[in-house]
């Protein structure tokens, strides 16, 4: 009992980096070890990034908005798969030979939608830690935004973000905001990385291998 109270204990003191890192280790292993990733594992762990949506300021409050919309879906589809378990590449191939890929409401839309996310979050924080990078983080956030978001938002949203980057906080403000230090958040930053790579290179090679263009 005393063990499980520490346990507990420390799970609440897990900051949001910490908990991100742990999410995407487990898609990382899921994949090292059956060379499929789980789709409610993902999901779990790609919803932990509306968070950092958040911390940005209200310039991205549309793609956090968003995140949550999709999350909601593809746990629908989680909960309809039971008893069994839905993996990525069964929930877009599903949809590809149903001639569906690129609907609205597929899973397959959707989740290409979740995974730029993900991609955001992976460029911003490639940047963030980029030897003798001493931009403002909204250099960063406009990188990750031109590399995963743009592409696919209509015009009046596209220029209402060129307008609001420059209310996203500084360096030293966001990494307070997420409870990490400097030396912390770097650290942890490195270990999401090397986490998410191989998750987003499986994803986006779904697509590739399907012909599937979003």
């Amino acid at each position: 009992t005393k063990a499980r109270t520490r346990s507990t204990m420390a799970e609440g003191q897990e900051t949001w980096l910490k908990r991100l890192v742990l999410a995407f280790k487990r898609c990382q292993k899921d994949l090292e070890g059956s060379g499929a990733l789980d789709l409610e594992d993902y999901v779990d762990a790609a919803c932990l990034i509306q968070d950092a949506f958040g911390y940005l300021g209200s310039v991205f409050e549309f793609a956090k908005s968003d995140l949550v919309t999709k999350e909601a879906q593809l746990r629908k589809s989680c909960e309809n798969a039971k008893p069994g378990r839905l993996t990525v590449r069964e929930a877009v191939t599903t949809d590809f030979n149903e001639g569906r890929a690129k609907a609205g409401s597929s899973n397959s839309r959707t989740l290409h939608r979740v995974t730029n996310s993900v991609k955001f979050l992976h460029v911003l924080l490639e940047d963030l830690v980029r030897e003798g990078n001493n931009d403002h983080l909204r250099v960063s956030a406009q990188k990750a935004y031109k590399a995963s978001l743009e592409y696919y938002l209509a015009w009046a949203v596209k220029k209402a973000v060129g307008v609001g980057l420059y209310l996203v906080p500084s360096r030293d403000k966001f990494i307070k905001r997420i409870g990490e230090t400097e030396s912390s958040a770097r650290a942890l930053a490195t270990e999401l990385l090397t986490a998410t790579s191989p998750v987003l290179k499986h994803i986006y090679g779904v697509y590739s291998e399907l012909g599937i263009d979003l």
